[in-house]
């Protein structure tokens, strides 16, 4: 084969390469922004796959489920969603998990449910099964009991294949016997099964402080919340517009142990005009980048 007949054959190899990637799919999306899809939750029911193509459209990589107590999320299972979003471009990091988590003598079909969660995770690809809900809690006891019950959810996970993270909302900044419940829990976990995904809005709305849990647990949190909350007027707010330092997390070394990225908004008006405001944000730093 001479030169010109080698690129010849080479150019229509490409070309043949090219369509079945169109065939296969859309590209995926570049860059590291993912989104939390209780964001747009009220589009949803509206058009689904429509308002998935518009946070695909905005540049988003990824789409953090919610809600996955049963194997279905508006009418899909798991692997169904993540094929859809596959199609778009994006990738599904994981779900947050709603149960009531019971404490004390907890009952065997409790396990039972956190090993379904893990296969259902594992079946579309995604990496986390994330607590978004923390167990009632009024003593000390009750939180060694927390800590012995996301130890057991985590190992239960992690055979299964996928981790287990707990995502704060602003309720576990306060203390109990002098113990605030978050960094209590935090010390108290096995650092190889438990993680943990730190709201940052919600911190701040909590009265606690983003670059303590970062600078004092760097590999126990590979997971931000990318919302916003202005103590000046006490409201959820656009990434970047509130009290939130990101600047300074995102300077902090090796950005704090970030590994997976995920915008929640949570205001009122024009949704997917506020979640491109935080994707647009958030693109500046090094980190967010391919």
């Amino acid at each position: 084969m001479n030169r010109r007949q080698f690129i010849s054959r080479s150019t229509a190899l490409l070309a043949v390469s090219s369509i079945v990637g169109c065939q296969s799919g859309s590209p995926m999306n570049k860059g590291r922004i993912g989104i939390q899809l209780y964001s747009i939750k009220d589009e949803l029911p509206k058009d689904f796959e429509g308002s998935l193509k518009k946070l695909s459209d905005l540049g988003y990589s990824s789409v953090e489920a919610y809600g996955f107590t049963e194997d279905n999320f508006f009418g899909r299972t798991m692997k169904e969603l993540s094929d859809l979003v596959k199609d778009m471009g994006m990738t599904v990091s994981g779900s947050h998990i709603w149960t009531g988590a019971t404490i004390v003598n907890t009952p065997q079909k409790e396990w039972d449910f956190w090993k379904s969660c893990a296969a259902r995770m594992k079946s579309g690809d995604a990496q986390w099964a994330v607590l978004s809900s923390f167990p009632e809690a009024n003593t000390l006891d009750d939180l060694k009991r927390v800590a012995e019950y996301f130890n057991r959810a985590g190992k239960i996970c992690n055979d299964g294949g996928v981790k287990f993270a707990f995502h704060n909302h602003y309720d576990e900044f306060v203390e109990i016997d002098g113990e605030v419940i978050l960094d209590f829990v935090i010390k108290n976990t096995d650092p190889e099964l438990v993680f943990f995904q730190l709201d940052m809005g919600h911190v701040v709305n909590g009265g606690g402080d983003c670059l303590h849990y970062l600078r004092e647990f760097p590999t126990r949190i590979p997971l931000w919340h990318a919302s916003d909350f202005d103590l000046a007027t006490r409201k959820y707010v656009e990434v970047g517009r509130g009290s939130v330092p990101y600047k300074a997390l995102f300077d902090l070394p090796n950005t704090g142990g970030l590994q997976q990225l995920t915008v929640e908004q949570e205001t009122d008006g024009d949704i997917f005009a506020s979640c491109k405001e935080d994707f647009d944000y958030l693109k500046q730093f090094k980190w967010t980048k391919v």
